[in-house]
């Protein structure tokens, strides 16, 4: 049937609701990078160190993300997929061969990159314009501390995980209903590569968190510690940045998009020469200057645009793949042997490919103008 025989429109949802479903989406994103890759490390380490189920729950979300069927399923297909994934976290625990957990484990990894797309295609509002000040993801990271710190356990409770996973499934849910539900419409401009490095360098670091890489250990921080600082890069600096560029200034210039788009690439390409020194300074400055550009990716502003122009088209979404859950299992594959070498690498073949873009779009400009000159 063709849509616009399927489209529906119905009331907006209630602004409470709309923030309430903008914390339980952070949430949903933070507890997938930590929950699954700490399930991966504990029932799969032997296979790419452990980061397979991570990799399988973000290529799902990529393939799926603005996909015809994630806009135009019913919201019960929501509701069910969250609840499936709130139950499936007692599954792995439920199984005693470790072979049949860690499959277990990456059936849940494809429902919950479901949920994730379903939940990143259908939402029609940005946390970072919908408030003064984006602190939902703030709140969101609040909430998975309290899962992981929960008493007298030091990894996540399957009960905490289970619960929290529910509570959002219920208030995206509730979300799905009340939205213009049939209107085809996402945040975001289409999918290119500058638009690619930032999320993929900022993932790769996610899923890489419990590998416990040199960088961590020789400044003596511990798991907890290592958590809480990784919420911090990944929830605390896109607050934070998206506060600094609403205050008045060069933020309000004609043409700061593509000026944000340019300094996260340039945030990318300075990490790269971090990885030649071996100090603390180096290695903290390796980590935060990507978690800064995927901070300023995420404050940019976004407009909602047609089905047509968000359904990324194939060699995208295949580069996105490769950028991220591919390179994050290569980085899985080669730690064994190299060590947090093989970490840096891939950040460092990401801020290549950032300081080649860069190189491209400055050639490009500077043909433009010398032909402008000339006429």
């Amino acid at each position: 049937m063709p849509m616009s025989e399927t489209k529906r429109v119905s009331p907006s949802a209630p602004r409470g609701l709309a923030h309430a479903g903008e914390v339980a989406q952070w949430t949903v994103l933070l507890l997938g990078w930590l929950w699954l890759g700490e399930q991966g490390m504990r029932l799969g380490w032997s296979m790419a160190s452990g980061v397979l189920a991570v990799a399988v729950w973000w290529t799902v979300r990529i393939v799926l993300r603005g996909s015809t069927w994630a806009f135009q399923c019913a919201p019960a297909v929501m509701g069910f997929c969250g609840l499936l994934t709130a139950w499936g976290v007692f599954m792995p625990e439920l199984l005693v061969n470790p072979a049949a957990a860690h499959a277990c484990l990456l059936g849940l990894a494809v429902v919950w990159g479901l949920w994730s797309a379903l939940m990143e295609t259908r939402t029609q509002v940005s946390t970072f314009q919908l408030a003064p000040m984006a602190w939902h993801p703030l709140l969101a990271a609040g909430l998975v501390v309290g899962a992981w710190h929960m008493p007298g356990v030091q990894q996540f409770a399957p009960l905490g995980t289970g619960l929290l996973l529910a509570l959002c499934a219920l208030i995206l849910y509730m979300r799905d209903r009340c939205q213009a539900l049939r209107a085809p419409q996402c945040r975001g401009p289409r999918a290119s590569l500058p638009n690619l490095l930032a999320p993929s360098a900022m993932g790769v670091m996610m899923g890489s968190l419990w590998l416990g890489n040199a960088w961590c250990d020789s400044l003596g921080i511990s798991t907890d510690q290592r958590v809480v600082a990784h919420l911090v890069l990944m929830a605390g600096l896109p607050a934070l940045m998206d506060w600094v560029l609403r205050l008045p200034g060069p933020s309000k210039l004609p043409g700061m998009p593509d000026l944000r788009t340019y300094a996260g690439l340039g945030l990318l390409a300075l990490g790269t020469p971090l990885f030649l020194g071996d100090s603390p300074v180096h290695s903290v400055l390796a980590m935060l200057l990507p978690s800064l550009a995927w901070a300023v990716h995420c404050s940019r502003y976004r407009t909602p645009q047609g089905l047509a122009g968000a359904v990324s088209s194939r060699p995208t979404k295949s580069l996105a793949v490769l950028l991220g859950p591919v390179l994050l299992v290569l980085v899985g594959v080669a730690s064994p042997l190299h060590g947090p070498a093989a970490l840096q690498s891939a950040l460092s073949l990401l801020g290549g490919l950032a300081a080649w873009h860069l190189i491209h779009v400055w050639r490009r400009t500077q043909a433009a103008s010398n032909a402008l000159s000339v006429t």
